[in-house]
């Protein structure tokens, strides 16, 4: 880059002259050949007088190029300057942070079909036994607004209620006899990450009464048990019973230590320990056992989640199956509690995408907590079974968030 050698602005590669002072460029000179034709001077002319101008010295030069610099300085420590000087450099350093975009919010059609069939010849008569998607939080959760709201729902055929408020379907196919169920409805998911520290979070002996079943034994989540009895104690030294401390400790050792294998039924602890890995119910149902035996009162909650997301150009969501996520009850310094929720598979601590439908929470019956998994059953002479085909018809996604870390 070339400067005046006289104000010292900005000098383009073809000037031949200063745009700011017009002084001409060092070495940029042009000269045209003209064609010299003698005239002849018929008119008597005063001579003229020629007037010699001395050029400028070189400290005159050096003077005029400190003056610039001294007015270029005092534009540059003006408060307006640095105002948008500042703005400049954070917005230089907004676009070459990397974030992780996620939506503030994401609504979508959910369609879920189900095919009832024999396997062979004969006749039985089954029962498909499905929870139905609500608003939540629900208790025990201690949000004060819904993060899922659901609308429009429909079920083709209807359905019967059953003890445990889940929707059942019962009846008798013969030979090539298919039944067909369906439903469908709108759901809106909010994404929840609470502004948590641990800074905030009290300790054991602060958490409220109500939570006993959260804290005893159930279905394949077994906190009395010796190993898990010995994990919670050594995670939760040192942590001088902060309740969100022991979560991580619990979190970090889970995540540390066990490897995602997809399963088909959901294993015990034992079986999760001895093995070293396990699915999204089997880290969850181990996380839930040990929090509980550290005194913590935690919860399943069951839903569906897409194995395909494309929330780049759009809302594309693929691939939906069935997920378990843990929530926890924290008790905060300002003498309210709050739920978080964990996802073990996903590596999600203390918050949660727009990704995900919610079906159930873990009421503390751990007969319920079964047969959420075991949904159909068929008795005959012949067996039937399903086919579950599960989409979303239309998305949409709302706002952004953006992350620098998940």
């Amino acid at each position: 880059m070339k400067l005046c050698d006289f104000c010292g602005f900005y000098v383009g590669p073809e000037d031949i002259k200063c745009r700011n002072c017009s002084n001409p460029i060092a070495g940029r000179q042009v000269f045209e050949e003209i064609e010299y034709t003698p005239k002849v001077n018929t008119q008597t002319k005063p001579s003229e007088e020629i007037v010699y101008i001395k050029p400028k010295s070189k400290l005159y030069n050096i003077a005029r190029k400190t003056i610039v610099l001294i007015i270029l300085i005092g534009i540059v420590a003006a408060p307006q300057t640095q105002s948008l000087v500042k703005g400049t450099m954070d917005y230089w350093d907004e676009i070459n942070t990397p974030y992780y975009r996620i939506p503030e919010s994401i609504e979508l059609t959910m369609v879920r079909n189900f095919t009832i069939y024999l396997q062979d010849s004969g006749y039985s008569d089954y029962s498909l036994v499905i929870s139905k998607p609500y608003d939540t939080p629900v208790w025990p959760q201690q949000d004060a607004s819904n993060w899922q709201t659901v609308t429009d729902f429909s079920a083709v055929p209807q359905y019967e209620e059953n003890e445990a408020g889940r929707m059942e379907w019962a009846n008798r196919i013969e030979g090539t006899e298919r039944d067909y169920i369906e439903i469908e409805y709108k759901v809106k998911v909010e994404t929840l990450r609470p502004d948590l520290e641990v800074e905030d979070s009290g300790n054991i002996e602060d958490l409220p009464e109500g939570y006993e079943s959260y804290l005893v034994d159930e279905w394949l989540i077994e906190p009395t048990m010796p190993e898990i009895s010995e994990l919670a104690t050594q995670l939760s030294n040192g942590t001088d019973g902060n309740v969100i401390k022991i979560l991580r400790n619990i979190y970090t050792y889970i995540t540390y230590n066990y490897t995602y294998q997809q399963s088909a039924i959901p294993k015990s602890c034992d079986e999760t320990l001895s093995g070293g890995y396990g699915d999204c119910d089997d880290l969850a149902i181990l996380f839930t056992s040990i929090a509980r035996a550290a005194g913590i009162p935690a919860w399943l909650e069951l839903g569906r989640i897409p194995a395909f997301i494309n929330t780049s150009s759009g809302c594309e969501l693929r691939d939906w199956g069935g997920h378990a996520w843990v929530n926890a009850l924290v008790p905060l310094n300002d003498g309210s509690v709050t739920v978080v929720n964990i996802d073990l598979a996903n590596s999600y601590f203390m918050w949660m995408p727009p990704y995900r439908v919610s079906d159930w929470v873990d009421d503390g019956n751990g007969d319920n907590l079964y047969s959420y998994y075991y949904l159909f059953s068929s008795k005959g002479t012949a067996k039937a079974t399903y086919l579950e085909n599960s989409y979303i018809s239309d998305c949409k996604s709302i706002g952004e968030i953006k992350l620098e870390e998940l």
